[in-house]
């Protein structure tokens, strides 16, 4: 007889694990305490204006090792994705530079800034054109890879030992501070750590290939990262899944330190063989378990390791088309912001006119995101009226910056909506209102391997953002995908991944 699994989350990680579940004869329900699935990875819709907060650049979207889950989860082949030709447009001191993906442009741009800068420059260029170490990714699992698996990523590793051998614990923000050129020590460190998705202590070795892994080679997919959600968890139901939405988990049942199954928020118990979980970490282990189930590597991420920020996001509805614009600006303004105590001098600016799903013909739906603190806004957000001032005058600040790059905007604009840190918690429950799970840092990037298990509890296991550095959507859905790898192997089954629903 089939084995049961309940899956806690309907994010991407526990969608990913339903699908491989199903596909693998186990016995698959999720419990999502929403009203939809996809977790962080969502958008919504404002006055026919879409707002979407996931699937900027989806690495694998278009070729490598990770294209594959792509393929097996039906995204790649059902979805059409657009590519940009250039990262982002940093603006400031009266300076200009476009992260364009091409090579000898860029190197040429760079250097015409600042000719003093040109060795470091083209080192900069050289790192981030390098090889793609993302190639290096392996689809199985680590607990059961043999040395004919390692020899495999062979190929793909050893052309970037150098980088990573030269660079070990530098960051990219003590690269970019070796700049002669003050401009350009903000623009180096914004292509990764940017206004509003800040990176700190960002490994620079690790930005190998980066234009690659995360550009040229990293799509959006158009109808959004809601469109795919929705793709995958019907896929999830059509292989004989169940997904519960609107259905909290509150407790775990356990027996003898096994996981017998999972105690709803009425108090229903709902029991299963095993259960995975992908939803908050933090959560789990010390709200739900006490921090009863964890040793040195748990305690040391818990307490040494850095959070993913919280964010405001000012999202806009503007009947203004700004399809000729970068699709990404990092512009300064003409005087900064403070918010929760932080000031900000520097905004980025998205729009999705690529998209023409996401607003009205010849409108733009436009975003400036804010990187802010967590309990300024849960503490805020208690007090609804002092609430509603602060995300309007953040929301009035932001509308008169971009009224004066673009003329007329502030007229223009036809829909407002401000989600705040409290509004990820409210609707995800992640830890401290966080967009994502860990920072990766020069002191956690060799770190990297997944935490499926807590010690000393049995069949219960761990998907998704919490598991790891800074897994992002592919990772998210790689790790649903390993644990029912694992599962299977442990059980003594072939592991399936072919869709025949495709």
């Amino acid at each position: 007889m089939s084995k049961s699994v309940i899956i806690v989350g309907a994010g991407i990680s526990g969608l990913s694990a339903g699908f491989y579940s199903q596909l693998n004869g186990f016995q698959t329900t999720i419990y999502e305490s929403h009203n939809i699935p996809g977790g962080l990875c969502t958008a919504w819709k404002r006055k026919g204006y879409t707002f979407d907060i996931s699937m900027h650049m989806v690495t694998g979207s278009r070729s490598g090792p990770l294209h594959q889950i792509w393929k097996e989860l039906g995204v790649a082949g059902n979805f059409t994705f657009h590519y940009h030709h250039q990262a982002l447009q940093v603006e400031g001191m009266g300076k200009k530079l476009t992260y364009t993906n091409d090579r000898k442009k860029l190197e040429n741009d760079m250097v015409a800034i600042s000719p003093e800068d040109a060795p470091l420059l083209r080192e900069y260029v050289k790192l981030i054109f390098g090889c793609n170490f993302v190639d290096a990714a392996s689809l199985k699992p680590y607990e059961i890879q043999n040395v004919f698996d390692k020899l495999k990523t062979l190929p793909y590793i050893l052309p970037v030992i150098p980088k990573f051998m030269k660079y070990k614990s530098a960051t990219i923000q003590d690269f970019a501070n070796r700049f002669k050129d003050p401009f350009l020590r903000v623009a180096v460190r914004f292509f990764i750590d940017a206004p509003g998705w800040p990176m700190p202590k960002f490994p620079l070795a690790i930005m190998t290939g980066f234009m690659k892994s995360s550009v040229s080679e990293a799509g959006t997919p158009l109808g959004g990262s809601q469109k795919v959600v929705l793709h995958i968890a019907k896929m999830v139901e059509q292989l004989g899944g169940v997904i519960n939405y609107e259905t909290r988990v509150d407790d775990l049942i356990i027996e003898n330190e096994q996981v017998k199954g999972v105690v709803l928020e009425d108090g229903t118990e709902k029991r299963a063989d095993l259960v995975i979980w992908a939803g908050d970490g933090h959560t789990l282990i010390f709200n739900i378990l006490s921090g009863k189930y964890v040793d040195e590597t748990i305690k040391k991420m818990y307490s040494k390791w850095i959070p993913v920020r919280p964010v405001l996001h000012v999202m806009i509805g503007v009947n203004r088309d700004l399809s000729e614009e970068p699709h990404k600006i990092v512009f300064q303004p003409d005087e900064p912001i403070t918010i929760a105590g932080e000031e900000h001098k520097w905004l980025t600016v998205i729009h999705h006119c690529f998209d023409k799903t996401m607003a009205p013909a010849g409108k733009s739906a436009v975003e400036v995101w804010y990187d802010t603190d967590y309990d300024y806004w849960e503490a805020l957000s208690k007090h609804r009226e002092e609430y509603e001032a602060e995300k309007q005058r953040i929301a009035d600040y932001t509308i008169a910056q971009l009224e004066k790059r673009w003329k007329g905007f502030a007229g223009q604009v036809e829909v407002i909506d401000i989600p705040t840190p409290a509004t990820y918690n409210r609707y995800t429950g992640n830890w401290k209102g966080s967009p994502d799970g860990w920072y990766i840092t020069s002191e956690n990037w060799t770190e990297n391997l997944p935490v499926r298990n807590l010690p000393g509890l049995q069949d219960l296991y761990m998907v998704g953002q919490w598991t790891a550095p800074f897994t992002g959507t592919i990772i998210a859905a790689q790790s649903g995908r390993q644990i029912i790898q694992l599962l299977c192997k442990k059980e003594g089954k072939k592991f399936r991944f072919e869709n025949n629903l495709l």
